[in-house]
């Protein structure tokens, strides 16, 4: 029961057996320390006066712990606070991104833009958008796990974990910001799971070749075009017209870097002889069309738009020959081709573009035309 006279300095006090009791409830903030929600303690005396005295100092004792502890739990959040905040580098990675690509894009292809940003919409996918700080090296190897479940293999993993790790790093450097790369040293189990295609048998060559000159159009000019060369799709697409000569003793092709697209390597760049259905392609090209690109449906954009051709011409490949077979094999099947009728390593190579095997066959200026075409018509079919 609450003593007579009751009023506020008698607030916490009350009678149990004729002996005075302290109740107090315990704020929520600190609920925490306590299994009870009220504090209780016997002030050990049955007369008002002592009663009130001892409440009042505990009252005010009470008062100064609970203050110390909401001070010191305040402190230790901003000092968590702070430190998390030092740590934080101002930079998620789809900013990391934005501004990779804004100083590493001069000149590169849609193809650069789009691998750049597929790598990081994996990682927010599965990791979310993040400041680069708060990415750690266990998520990274999360990240890892979860491209081989998507069913991406080796090669593919380990080129998208290049990407990601050449956009943080860039960040990393020109901000010099103090942190770790998560996505370094990652391990990448190299799986024998690479697909390797196969090259194109002479039969499909033949099968294909034929079709080309049935239907006799821009697209299956391409295939001709590359049938007999073994350049690249990428390399075909963005010809240009003064980059065909068919009037002279050995008609050729010139491939060089453009402004529709740029070379692969610094070997790409070279002169293949015109023979066989590549020269039938080179001269309905010359007499049909008058655009400054041959393949002027894959030159609309500022770039030479050779993925929308690939996925194309590979439809309708496999309704000729009905096998897995796709326009890059034709490069395969080319090097095989010259390497049966025992054409020399270094003129397979600056036919085809490949890099050099040694420092001593990049000296010169290589095989002329005359030599480079004797092998061209060694495999024409």
């Amino acid at each position: 029961m609450r003593p007579k006279n009751f009023n506020q300095n008698t607030v916490y006090l009350y009678l149990r057996n004729k002996t005075y009791y302290y109740r107090r409830r315990i704020p929520k903030d600190i609920s925490y320390l306590y299994e009870k929600e009220r504090f209780v303690v016997s002030l050990k005396t049955k007369q008002l006066r002592n009663a009130l005295s001892i409440a009042s100092n505990l009252t005010l004792e009470l008062d100064i712990y609970w203050s110390s502890i909401r001070h010191k739990k305040f402190a230790n959040m901003y000092v968590q606070n702070t430190s998390e905040a030092n740590k934080l580098s101002g930079l998620s990675l789809s900013m990391a991104l934005e501004y990779y690509l804004k100083y590493k894009s001069h000149k590169k292809t849609k193809l650069f833009f789009q691998s750049a940003e597929r790598s990081i919409k994996y990682v927010i996918d599965l990791l979310g958008d993040k400041d680069l700080s708060n990415y750690s090296s266990s998520e990274a190897a999360n990240f890892r796990d979860y491209l081989f479940q998507k069913g991406l293999v080796s090669s593919s993993v380990k080129r998208i974990f290049s990407s990601v790790k050449s956009i943080v790093n860039f960040s990393i450097s020109e901000k010099g910001l103090e942190i770790k790369n998560p996505f370094s040293g990652i391990y990448i189990p190299s799986k024998d799971d690479t697909k390797v295609r196969q090259p194109i048998s002479i039969d499909n060559i033949r099968k294909i070749q034929l079709a080309c000159k049935n239907l006799d159009d821009d697209m299956r000019w391409i295939i001709a075009l590359i049938s007999d060369t073994g350049m690249r799709l990428s390399e075909a697409i963005g010809i240009k017209r003064e980059d065909v000569n068919i009037d002279g003793h050995i008609p050729y092709v010139s491939i060089k870097p453009n402004n529709k697209r740029r070379l692969k390597t610094k070997h790409s760049e070279r002169i293949i002889p015109l023979a066989g259905h590549s020269l039938w392609a080179a001269k309905r090209m010359m007499n049909l069309t008058d655009s400054e690109y041959f393949f002027s449906r894959y030159n609309q954009l500022e770039i030479s738009n050779s993925n929308s051709a690939s996925a194309a011409l590979n439809k309708w490949i496999k309704t000729v020959t009905k096998d897995d077979v796709v326009v890059h094999a034709f490069r395969h099947s080319f090097r095989d081709r010259l390497r049966n009728v025992e054409c020399p390593k270094e003129i397979i190579d600056q036919l085809g573009g490949w890099s050099k095997g040694s420092i001593g066959e990049n000296y010169g200026s290589g095989y002329n035309l005359d030599v480079l075409s004797k092998w061209i018509r060694k495999i024409i079919i």
